[in-house]
């Protein structure tokens, strides 16, 4: 009788062992595949959230790592520090060049003010809301179409974008609005209005406090305004997101004015021409002078934009990001809206290292269980080896007959456990995850909207805080992937057949002579 057909009768002659034997490696089993379930459900729940994420991105300036890089003090009334590296349009287009992106466009900022025309603050009233002048901010832009508009973030409900005559320097500038702020001011397409920089007299008594509240842009207090008149072309819904972390943001977006790059340029050479000659009429010195900058030698003043790109596939997000990083000055770095489950991928990085912990804690508990249990089984057969032995037979088919025995017995409880443990853990795991989601959003939970982490995107009107608790649970999805299961079989069976180490040395140091005696 070869060792195969010896193995498969010693299973059935000993139904009890047998039957221990799958009943133990069934639980450890299902443990192991539990494990290994939540690990790849929290893969395939990353890929699927970054499939549903906008494969937009952009770039942030890390002030914290320039200011220690500088080693700037800014108690140091002597201060001295060297500009900042500018993100420039020839780095943006550098950028726009890989193969990853889609659509792209930079743009810039800048702010202006108004006694005539109101801010929209929706149904919440603030003390904010009297005080004048009121002011609006300036987006740019160096395309005739608007990312958010593309990408339908916002939706353009009249008129039309810009077009490729509105983006040189001309007469007026044109401009898209929010409807709320167009409805709150009486404004359609095609309306004009006269926005400006209000430059106020310089005044000492002002420097050490004494001018405050409405006095300061008391007629007598104002020195000129610098003008700028917008044609409304085109209206725009934005988006409400009552998930949103930071409500605030909205606000701002609904009084921005998105105007071509060109203009908030001229805007700002114009406003800073006359703060330094409303200084030129006084004999005091300017407080608002910044400290000492070392340009350098060869340096010169390069304008610094903000990009935003629309890449093709947002699975390309991490390729894109080490291309460009290779390309943007140091201390940039590259934001994408990852930000939008940051609750799961928090949650989610807990169950992984609470999975991890499992599947190593239940393989070494496999290991040395059974290798203990298989040796006790073994030593019962001491007697059968020897005769074996004393007959001839190769110590090596009796190491595979005994591999052979462990090995189908493991197999059928290892098949049955990928399915028991696959519905366990998906049970557990749900109710893990779905239980630190909602302890998360209680925790986030501000009634001012100021406890969010702002965000970039934010100034654009992107939204990153818009999947909702059962909207990030349904991309968790745990399932038996040809991957999943195959790498069970590996980490199980691997586990069975190394817990016969210590066993199959037993059998390669038997002596039959002492055995048969």
């Amino acid at each position: 009788m070869n060792f195969f057909k010896r193995a498969t009768t010693s299973i059935l002659r000993r139904p009890g062992k047998s039957i221990i034997l799958l009943l133990l490696v069934f639980i450890l089993g299902s443990v192991i595949a539990g494990a290994i379930s939540v690990r790849g459900a929290i893969n395939n729940t990353d890929a699927n959230l970054r499939r549903q994420m906008r494969p937009i991105v952009s770039v942030a300036f890390d002030h914290q790592a320039w200011e220690d890089e500088m080693e700037i003090d800014w108690n140091d009334p002597n201060v001295v520090w060297t500009n900042p590296p500018p993100l420039t349009v020839s780095h943006v287009r550098e950028i726009a060049d890989l193969s990853y992106v889609d659509f792209y466009d930079y743009m810039m900022f800048g702010w202006i003010q108004s006694f005539e025309f109101e801010q929209y603050w929706g149904d919440e009233h603030s003390w904010m809301e009297d005080w004048e002048p009121h002011g609006f901010s300036l987006r740019g832009t160096s395309n005739t179409e608007l990312v958010q508009i593309e990408q339908e973030i916002f939706d353009l409900v009249q008129g039309r974008q810009f077009n490729d005559s509105e983006l040189v320097p001309g007469a007026r500038t044109a401009a898209i609005v929010s409807e709320q702020f167009a409805e709150l001011n009486n404004l359609t397409i095609g309306s004009t209005l006269e926005l400006y920089n209000i430059i106020r007299r310089p005044n000492e008594d002002e420097m050490m406090g004494g001018i405050w509240g409405p006095e300061l842009f008391a007629e007598e207090n104002i020195y000129t305004k610098v003008t700028m008149e917008f044609e409304i072309i085109g209206i725009v819904e934005m988006p409400e997101d009552p998930d949103s972390d930071q409500p605030w943001t909205r606000r701002e977006n609904l009084n921005t004015l998105y105007i071509p790059n060109w203009a908030i340029e001229d805007l700002d050479e114009r406003t800073s021409a006359a703060f330094q000659s409303s200084w030129e009429e006084v004999d005091f010195e300017n407080p608002w002078t910044m400290p000492e900058v070392d340009v350098g030698e060869d340096e010169e003043h390069e304008t610094s934009v903000t990009p935003l790109f629309v890449l093709d596939d947002p699975a390309d997000i991490d390729n894109f990001r080490t291309a460009a990083e290779d390309i943007l000055p140091d201390f940039y770095t590259i934001e994408d809206l990852s930000s939008t489950f940051d609750d799961i991928a928090s949650s989610m990085e807990t169950m992984q290292g609470i999975a991890n912990w499992i599947l190593w804690v239940s393989i070494v508990a496999t290991l040395l269980i059974l290798s203990l249990l298989i040796t006790l089984f073994l030593r019962d057969r001491r007697y059968e080896m020897g005769v074996y032995l004393a007959l001839g037979e190769k110590k090596g088919k009796i190491v595979s007959q005994i591999l052979m025995e462990v090995v189908v017995t493991s197999f059928v409880a290892i098949t049955l456990a990928v399915f028991t443990g696959n519905i366990i853990s998906g049970v557990m795991s749900r109710n893990m995850l779905r239980d630190a989601l909602v302890e998360q959003a209680n925790q986030d939970d501000d009634p001012w909207g100021w406890s969010g982490q702002w965000s970039i995107f934010d100034q654009f009107g992107i939204p990153t805080t818009n999947m909702s608790t059962d909207e990030m649970m349904d991309a968790f999805q745990i399932s038996l992937s040809v991957e999943t299961v195959g790498l069970f079989y590996i980490v199980g069976l691997g586990a069975v057949v190394l817990s016969t180490m210590a066993p199959v040395l037993y059998v390669v140091t038997l002596n039959p002579k002492k055995v048969l005696m």
